[in-house]
């Protein structure tokens, strides 16, 4: 099946073309087209399929641009919801047993706990339904998308790269291009064809993971008891096995082992008996689908050659463990739209697509270094679970909560990780103007919510019950508090004369300087702060470093 947005003729011509419909691939093509930039997607899948669950978790930061593509409500009627809006993560020790308890999740997923930082809360839907919700916002802005076609090889000059394209029947086509962007995952030809290399930690482990149906014991039934009822994420540790369950369905459920990376797969009788062992009861399981991966980070050395630029997965690569990879991966394509359109559009200036780099690769590296550190406590769990008494049969439950929480405080960053979601930092790029609003030192399980160049605008709720997020302008903001007009004026002057878009918006002082100490804030087209103070000493300097234009 080919999509395109007005015919199956491919361009010969398009300013940006994206290599790979995945969600990171989707996302740019909404990102490109909110700001009138033509963008052609290849995709060598010719359908979305649903296949091993994966990419589930969409976090408070993913959720700000969904909100802002116009998907987040369909996606929230989509999503998987609790009976009680207040989700944690639920500790047993097999699946068919009672809970050791329910423990906090800093995740931002019900309102109550999300309100003080977000528009809306997180929420988890499977990769395939995002995909589709994206793949059909990205057709309404009027991106050409087109599965089973597959780039084959990349020549790019000082003006244009030109790709080598072959059809679903095998014909060969080039298209000319401004830019070329690989989201084609790990593999990735775009990559390759830059000459980027990537440095690698690990691999500690291969995690083999497998949906089952287990005979005479639905998934539904089992996490039905008033115990289950504020479900996010369930955890399953014992002497034998540990490890978090995917729940797909209602009947189906998934659980992961893990192998030495050079090893053999588990045989099926290895995988009957620790999935009993998960389960709690001896019954036959049905494998329904399987999949693996390497424990280990790679990331990528540089994130852009000339014009060949990587995002997602063909940049940065982690465990699962958090749930950060495909977010981060949305990240990127938020960072590298707004940049690469301003390019395009001729006011933005020559060290803003250096900065992609810049900003980006440290928030992998550090998002990947978490991830691994939380496949490193999941490893030692299984190491203190197998070291522990077996509860009694008559334990309180207070002794039972006590058990889980030995191993919630030992993956603890894994379950509260607003740092790691809200605080990614561009606190050293040359498009940060710095001053003495100094914040303090990032912390992966906290978020410093106040404003300070380099960090995302903080969100606040305004006096008629919207979002600050709502207000803000497609590409730059202007945030004035109780500001003089003259140096209002000064500002807004400065942005015309270099066709930089400055949308302007006056708070009051009673709702912002909770979070804004400044009169003036400068927000990015990525929600982030370019620069904030009291008074104005240049105009024309502060617009000339936050478009990314080189200074005399």
């Amino acid at each position: 099946m080919v999509q395109t947005r007005a015919s199956a003729v491919l361009p010969e011509t398009v300013p940006v073309l994206v290599v790979g419909a995945g969600p990171v691939g989707l996302s740019l093509a909404i990102e490109f087209r909110l700001r009138g930039i033509d963008v052609l997607v290849l995709e060598r899948d010719l359908e979305i399929v649903d296949g091993h669950p994966k990419g589930r978790g969409n976090d408070l930061r993913t959720l700000e641009a969904f909100r802002r593509w116009g998907v987040s409500s369909e996606l929230h009627r989509l999503a998987w919801q609790t009976r009680n809006p207040d989700q944690k993560v639920i500790i047993t020790e097999a699946i068919s047993q009672p809970p050791l308890g329910a423990y906090p999740l800093q995740y931002g997923r019900s309102a109550a706990e999300s309100r003080e930082y977000a528009a809306e809360p997180s929420l988890s839907v499977p990769q395939p339904i995002l995909m589709r919700v994206l793949q059909k916002r990205a057709l309404e802005l009027g991106a050409w998308i087109f599965r089973g076609w597959e780039a084959v090889s990349f020549q790019q000059d000082s003006q244009s790269v030109t790709t080598e394209i072959q059809s679903p029947t095998g014909s060969l086509h080039t298209v000319l291009s401004n830019y070329v962007v690989g989201c084609d995952g790990p593999g990735s030809k775009v990559r390759k064809a830059a000459g980027i290399t990537q440095k690698q930690v690990g691999p500690i482990a291969r995690a083999v993971s497998y949906v089952v149906r287990s005979e005479g014991y639905k998934i539904k039934d089992l996490i039905s008891s008033p115990a289950h009822d504020s479900l996010a994420f369930l955890m399953v540790l014992n002497p034998k096995v540990s490890t978090i369950i995917s729940i797909p369905d209602e009947e189906h459920w998934g659980f992961g082992l893990h192998v030495p990376d050079d090893g053999p797969n588990p045989t099926e009788q290895e995988i009957q008996e620790a999935g009993e062992q998960v389960l709690g009861v001896k019954t036959p399981l049905h494998i329904v689908s399987t999949s693996s991966y390497r424990v280990s980070t790679r990331v990528s050395q540089s994130y852009r050659t000339g014009r060949l630029f990587i995002a997602g997965d063909a940049s940065h690569l982690c465990p699962p463990t958090g749930g950060h990879n495909m977010n981060v991966g949305i990240g990127d394509a938020v960072n590298l739209g707004w940049k690469i359109s301003a390019v395009l559009k001729g006011w933005g200036g020559e060290k803003l697509l250096d900065s992609y780099d810049l900003e980006r690769r440290p928030v992998g590296e550090s998002v990947s270094n978490s991830a691994m550190e939380n496949s490193y406590s999941m490893a030692k769990i299984k190491e203190v679970f197998a070291e522990l008494p077996s509860l009694e049969e008559n334990s309180t439950p207070e002794e039972r909560f006590q058990r889980g929480d030995i191993a919630y405080q030992t993956t603890f960053t894994q379950w509260n990780s607003f740092g790691i979601v809200l605080g990614q930092r561009y606190d050293k790029s040359p498009l940060t103007v710095q001053d003495h609003w100094i914040a303090p030192p990032y912390s992966p399980s906290e978020y410093w919510n106040y404003a300070s160049p380099g960090h995302r605008a903080p969100h606040l709720w305004l006096d008629d019950g919207a979002p600050l997020l709502d207000y803000l302008g497609p590409e730059f903001t202007l945030l004035e508090i109780e500001a003089s007009e003259e140096e209002v004026s000064l500002l807004l002057s400065a942005a015309s004369r270099v066709g930089l878009p400055l949308t302007r918006i006056q708070l009051g002082a009673n709702i912002a300087r909770s979070k804004y100490p400044a009169r003036m804030t400068i927000i990015r087209p990525d929600q982030y702060i370019s620069w904030q103070g009291d008074e104005l000493k240049d105009a024309d300097r502060v617009i000339e470093l936050i478009r990314g234009q080189q200074l005399q």
